[in-house]
């Protein structure tokens, strides 16, 4: 399976790139996939932590689950997608101001209406193998630094909510002996609203995992019985979380490779495309509006 194409790669801008060049930059985008989609499960096994405390079900557990994971994935690819660009390379200024490639390949003033569709498609093939062939990828990590600021914690965020969801799993045991005990001392001190609504499953329920119904206590024990450790535990996901967003950023064989100068091209490209089809269409329709409002006063004044 071509898991790139999970990221939206299109094997087909590499079609004039280097065939080895090409399987690498393919082979790399399947491994940014395949973490993606690995940390999505993680998100997916936190989230039946979260919810099976909660809920008590299964299904509901696994449909949310199912949810969540999902959104993380999108999102993460969204991160993604959006750090791949040409900041730092001598496509930025084309990629910024399109204006500036249109003007080097065509009359910005003239008269495009009798542009035919091959004429069209013709000129901006060459414009962009002309563009191709000036283009130096050199390009500079971390360009846009609140960008990159706003996706790291959102990032981390994620990543600190899903690794608890994990390791109250590891340690479920533990915490299940700790909830006994607390049963038992709330019971001998009388405390019978503690027992009968955290601490005692609802009718014609049965606890699952935890011994509990408040995900805040176990949470709670939770952070308190690691310490420290919580910490360690937590920094060990984070790194994990930010491992694809960093590649992208600082990988030079991503932010320097021929997919992300083709990426580029082709985006320029569709964009010239776009503006040459549109000033033929408003031109001829310009012209035809001159002709018919021409008919109209010329039909005015021989009735005058």
């Amino acid at each position: 399976m071509s898991w790139n194409k999970l990221l939206g790669f299109d094997k087909d801008l590499l079609l004039k790139a280097d065939a080895k060049l090409g399987e690498r930059q393919s082979y790399i985008m399947s491994m940014l996939a395949i973490m993606l989609i690995c940390l999505s499960l993680i998100c997916f096994a936190s989230s039946l932590v979260y919810v099976l405390t909660i809920f008590h079900s299964w299904i509901i557990a696994i449909l949310v689950a199912l949810f969540l994971s999902f959104v993380v994935f999108n999102l993460y690819r969204l991160f993604i997608l959006t750090a791949f660009n040409v900041s730092g390379s001598s496509l930025e200024e084309y990629y910024k101001k399109h204006e500036k490639h249109y003007a080097e390949h065509m009359d910005m003033g003239g008269d495009m209406s009798g542009l035919t569709d091959a004429e069209i498609k013709g000129k901006t093939a060459v414009s962009k193998d002309q563009l191709r062939q000036k283009s130096v990828m050199s390009a500079s990590a971390f360009s846009d630094v609140f960008a990159v600021s706003i996706q790291v914690i959102s990032i981390s965020t994620i990543a600190v909510i899903f690794a608890t969801g994990i390791e109250l799993y590891i340690f479920k045991d533990q915490i299940n002996t700790i909830l006994e005990e607390l049963k038992n001392q709330y019971s001998s001190h009388g405390d019978t609203w503690m027992v009968e609504n955290l601490l005692t499953a609802e009718k014609d329920k049965d606890f699952i995992l935890f011994n509990t119904n408040s995900l805040l206590l176990i949470i709670d024990l939770l952070v308190r019985g690691l310490g420290n450790w919580k910490i360690a535990i937590d920094l060990i996901f984070l790194i994990l979380f930010l491992i694809p967003l960093v590649l992208v950023t600082k990988s030079k064989e991503i932010r320097e490779g021929e997919y992300m100068r083709e990426l580029a091209l082709s985006e320029i490209t569709i964009s010239f495309y776009s503006y040459l089809i549109a000033q033929r269409f408003c031109l001829k329709t310009l012209e035809k509006s001159k002709r018919i409002t021409g008919l109209f006063y010329k039909k005015k004044n021989l009735k005058r």
